[in-house]
């Protein structure tokens, strides 16, 4: 076949062209990679040398872990209690994301006195082994993959990442709290609940310009900390403890030109109910022979699920014992006084279906009542909203445990 010069020389040009367009994309991947400033998946660690709990500092590259309680690592090839997928602490599969051997674990929460036993991870930020600190006013794409052990009778939210100049201290007995803009949150700031799967934590962060550490862990106390109690998947063997215990993989750091390049930018904004405890109080009455009737009757109030009106069967069998007194006194009358708590105020600004609980709670109470045979005009109602405290609230209540005891319908005989 005969070429022509011009024709050999637009073919010159297209050639030119696409050598040119190649280069510019291997740059702008070049580019793309130089835009990652961490991506720990823990692998730089050999299996042989995880065998036990408590082991994050084996792991290179600028790894380790600031309290007495240290990190976790599992490796697939580890042995005891720290194998993958079944380790102490349950069961998972590494992220789908690396297809790796590892991931790590760290306690996020633990009630009571036991709240300053959790564990951080701490990475120093290196590009080719060599120390980087975040450029002053430059947003950062932040996430890490977790996922909730089956040892947990607790969830939590707060998980964070905190970013510092200087490495967090090692050895420390208790929980590192922090409270700076150093700390990045997850977008939603969620409770993670979810057994078995990895769900990302992730936000953008601009930097001050001095961080060259990230620590990921809980920096807030139990008191600003929302946790709801969780039961493990029945088929599971593992035994359960009292604790919020999270894997977690994948951490990345990535230079962004704009919010929206990073995944997370786009998700639904938090609502309040995203955060509701599953928590029910309950109690069961003290009632004796020699006690008046109006205390055995107020001795059985009702409790709640937050942002919940339903009627739980532990609350219909205090209701059976008021309606047998009442059959029993056919002149008595009550009163039934509804109550929510704060949060469910705050949510319902936000969503109708949360408005007035308190008089929603009343309301199904007297339902039940009528359903009973008892006559709706020996029932007065009443509606405190959150103005009435819970005379069951003690000092070293959790704050969910509070909320938890003030939603609530109450009983009295009206005299």
């Amino acid at each position: 076949m005969k070429f022509n010069r011009r024709t050999f020389g637009s073919m010159a040009l297209t050639l030119v062209a696409v050598v040119s367009f190649s280069t510019s994309i291997a740059q702008k991947s070049k580019k793309t990679n130089e835009k990652e400033i961490l991506k720990m998946t823990f692998e730089h660690v050999k299996g042989e040398d995880v065998t036990e709990i408590n082991n994050i500092d084996i792991v290179e590259k600028g790894v380790s872990s600031p309290t007495e309680l240290k990190a976790d690592i599992f490796h697939k090839e580890g042995s005891g209690d720290v194998t993958i997928p079944t380790n102490i602490y349950g069961l998972e599969e590494p992220t789908s994301e690396n297809g790796g051997n590892v991931y790590a674990g760290i306690v996020a929460y633990k009630p009571g006195k036991t709240a300053g036993e959790r564990s951080y991870i701490t990475i120093q930020l290196l590009k080719n082994d060599a120390p980087v600190t975040l450029k002053k006013g430059l947003t950062y794409c932040v996430e890490y993959s977790l996922s909730l052990s089956e040892s947990s009778k607790f969830a939590c939210n707060n998980l964070a990442a905190y970013f510092s100049k200087d490495k967090v201290g090692e050895g420390e007995p208790g929980a590192v709290y922090v409270s700076t803009d150093h700390v990045m949150k997850g977008q939603m700031n969620k409770v993670y609940n979810g057994f078995f799967g990895w769900e990302k934590v992730c936000n953008t962060y601009v930097a001050k310009g001095d961080e060259k550490y990230i620590t990921i862990g809980n920096f807030d106390r139990n008191e600003t900390t929302r946790f709801e109690a969780v039961k493990k998947p029945k088929e599971s063997e593992t035994d359960p403890l009292a604790h919020a215990y999270y894997y977690i993989d994948n951490i990345i750091i990535r230079l962004v030109d704009n919010v929206s390049e990073c995944a997370c930018y786009n998700a639904r904004p938090p609502k309040i109910e995203d955060n509701f405890s599953t928590l029910i109080f309950d109690k069961e009455p003290e009632i004796t022979d020699k006690m008046p009737l109006d205390k055995k009757i107020a001795a059985n109030s009702i409790y709640f699920r937050q942002g919940k009106a339903s009627l739980t069967e532990s609350a219909k069998e205090h209701m059976d014992f008021v309606i047998q007194e009442m059959n029993a006194n056919p002149a008595l009358k009550i009163e039934i006084s509804g109550n929510n708590d704060e949060l469910e105020v705050k949510a319902s600004k936000e969503s109708e279906d949360y408005l007035d609980l308190d008089r929603k709670r009343v309301a199904i109470a007297v339902k039940y009542f009528v359903a009973q045979g008892i006559a709706e005009d020996r029932i007065v109602k009443k509606y405190n909203g959150t103005s009435v405290q819970s005379s069951e609230i003690v000092e070293d209540d959790e704050p969910d445990v509070k909320e938890a005891k003030n939603r609530r319908v109450e009983f009295s005989v009206i005299k």
